[in-house]
């Protein structure tokens, strides 16, 4: 008895079925901004990744010996276009659904290249990319909202899906949040002040006017930021046992006031800070919260729409 109720609890937290339009959905906005990323290398292919580059051959597999990249051993300029326009096909593929599978495979491949021959050209936010590429190759993404799905059907997929992204935005906030430390973010709290002034990572030089905002604005915003980042890890924990308890109306749906403030947060930073496609990776995992009934909703009224 006890341990058909663990199976059970365990198929509803991870394993149960569900319609895959809230997962096509996301595979499409992920692997969106995964293909813009990777459209920004264009022309500078050779530069970062073949033989003309200032670091390469035998230096460059000595400089990074604990990473894996085609391009250490294929490294002529030609060749090295060739695989890169291979990947621009192969996100292509993936975004509309099509050979979802065999295609999300090549894409991660030449991530794992571009990021193994050249990981000094990303900084640590560009981690994440790697980080959802390689968790959407481990699902069934093209079985819905794709062309596979539209010649073969929608077929269902597990929940775990959608909950791994959870899950790892969770770890991604909390455990930023629990890193910051020091009085500029726990007394003073000038850290947002000190950051959108700071001239490595600004769009523009606008000091005078955000000290202007610090004592009415940005001092509270950063107390906040700090505690929405620390809680994050909670609130993907009372999400989910709300979705297992059915979603009773009494168990308040804190998404919207969470994520909400989320995309505000991140809209906010793209348009001060340089932190190239870091915000927009994270809101299009936002999707994940989407259960499949609003997905198809959504799809609906986009639909209705465009008619």
């Amino acid at each position: 008895m006890a341990e058909g109720r663990i199976d059970r609890l365990l198929g509803r937290i991870w394993l149960d079925p569900e319609d895959p339009t809230a997962l096509g959905l996301l595979r499409i906005a992920v692997v969106g901004v995964l293909t813009a990323s990777l459209l920004t290398h264009t022309g500078a292919v050779a530069d970062y990744f073949s033989s003309q580059a200032p670091l390469h051959g035998e230096w460059a597999r000595e400089a990074f010996p604990s990473r894996v990249s085609l391009f250490f051993w294929i490294d002529s300029p030609w060749a090295v276009r060739g695989i890169f326009a291979i990947g621009v096909v192969a996100h292509v593929l993936w975004l509309v659904g099509r050979f979802t599978a065999p295609a999300s495979v090549v894409a991660w491949l030449v991530w794992v290249s571009m990021s193994g021959r050249s990981p000094l050209l990303y900084s640590l936010p560009d981690q994440l990319q790697m980080v959802m590429c390689t968790l959407l190759v481990c699902m069934p993404s093209g079985r819905g909202v794709s062309l596979d799905a539209r010649r073969r059907g929608p077929r269902t997929v597990p929940v775990w899906c959608r909950r791994i992204i959870m899950v790892q935005l969770a770890t991604l906030y909390t455990a930023t949040g629990l890193l910051k430390s020091g009085p500029t973010w726990h007394s003073d709290h000038t850290a947002l002040y000190y950051t959108l002034v700071n001239p490595y990572n600004r769009h523009f030089d606008a000091a005078g006017f955000f000290a202007w905002l610090q004592p009415w604005l940005l001092r509270p915003a950063t107390a906040v930021v700090l505690w929405w980042e620390i809680l994050f890890a909670a609130f993907v924990v009372l999400h989910g046992l709300r979705a297992l308890l059915g979603r009773p109306r009494w168990f308040l749906d804190l998404r919207w006031p969470m994520l909400g403030f989320g995309v505000a947060m991140h809209v906010g930073i793209q348009a001060a800070l340089y932190v190239a496609w870091f915000s927009p990776l994270v809101l299009a995992s936002y999707l994940a919260f989407l259960s499949p009934d609003e997905a198809q909703r959504l799809l609906a009224r986009l639909g209705r729409r465009r008619r």
